[in-house]
């Protein structure tokens, strides 16, 4: 085997492993904080249930300061590390030549450490969204007060949410996730391919149309409500049922997408599946590595005797 492409095998591994398992321990986050923040606080068996001073309220309050704010830096880090595998993607499917350029292990680290710096400095402010006396349990609203803060409520609440936690992630993972699908397409019917990496491209194609519609479904609700709320100029959950409802569904599917991400890339990546396996077996990752690379050799070998080379998959 090749030392270059053998050496790039592994670093390509890592890099996949890295990113994975970097997503399913930030969703692990997202899970963790959305569960007492959500869920766990509005259960009747918790001692003093809606008692002042009880261990249900103090709970309750500092799940809202405290914990909602973690909660919703990493659903930011997981949506922006989703847009990062994307855009690995699209370089190792749309640009090949390029992607030992730009997608290595360091790079990714960089861009990792700078989602996590940005997602932290956009939530900083939701710390002091609410206040709270946790001898009492009783909350008071900080600068979510859309009254008291009216342009906090238009330009963070409304404005920022809407363009940097939905629209901006959904365009880029829509627009390399679809270019990803016409390349793969584009290549199956130039070149006549084996069955095995037909099936491949077809899980590939599949995998990224789920996680366009996926991310699109399960953000809608959300996204509609902040657009209600700017046209109200307040929190239409707080003074309608049916928004209430609406408020409490996309909560839901927010995080619902947060623990689907695990299930899909276990379903359709090899990779993952590869990565998960180490980690559970405590086998060496740099094993791993070599046998995907072994393997990738022997797919080039069989197919470049048919006259092809083979296209990226997952």
């Amino acid at each position: 085997m090749p030392p270059v492409i053998d050496h790039y095998g592994r670093t390509h591994f890592e890099l996949v492993g890295f990113l994975l398992l970097s997503l399913s321990i930030i969703d692990l986050i997202v899970l963790l904080t959305a569960l007492p923040t959500f869920s766990l606080y509005k259960l009747p068996f918790l001692p003093g249930y809606q008692k002042i001073g009880s261990f249900h309220t103090i709970l309750s309050a500092f799940c809202i300061v405290y914990v909602y704010p973690i909660g919703c830096t990493a659903k930011m880090t997981s949506q922006y590390i989703i847009v990062l595998i994307a855009v690995e993607r699209w370089f190792a499917v749309c640009r090949p030549l390029q992607v030992q350029v730009w997608c290595t292990l360091r790079n990714t680290i960089r861009a990792m450490i700078y989602i996590v710096v940005i997602a932290v400095m956009f939530n900083a402010p939701r710390f002091l969204e609410f206040t709270a006396d946790l001898s009492t349990g009783i909350v008071n609203m900080g600068l979510s007060h859309s009254a008291n803060n009216k342009w906090y409520f238009i330009l963070y609440y409304g404005i920022r949410s809407i363009f940097f936690d939905t629209l901006i992630p959904f365009a880029v993972i829509s627009v390399t996730n679809i270019q990803v699908i016409a390349q793969l397409k584009k290549s199956n019917e130039e070149r006549k391919l084996l069955t095995t990496q037909q099936q491949k491209d077809k899980k590939t194609t599949t995998m990224l149309l789920v996680m366009v519609i996926l991310y699109a479904s399960c953000h809608m609700f959300n996204t509609s409500l902040k657009f209600v709320n700017l046209i109200f100029k307040t929190y239409a959950q707080f003074q309608f049922t049916l928004f209430r409802v609406l408020h409490h569904i996309s909560n839901l599917l927010l995080v619902t997408y947060s623990m689907s991400t695990f299930f899909i890339y276990l379903i359709f990546s090899v990779k993952y599946r590869q990565v998960i396996a180490a980690v559970v077996s405590c086998r060496n990752m740099e094993e791993l590595a070599t046998n995907s690379s072994r393997g990738r050799m022997k797919q080039v070998k069989t197919t470049s005797s048919n006259g092809y080379k083979p296209i990226k998959s997952v």
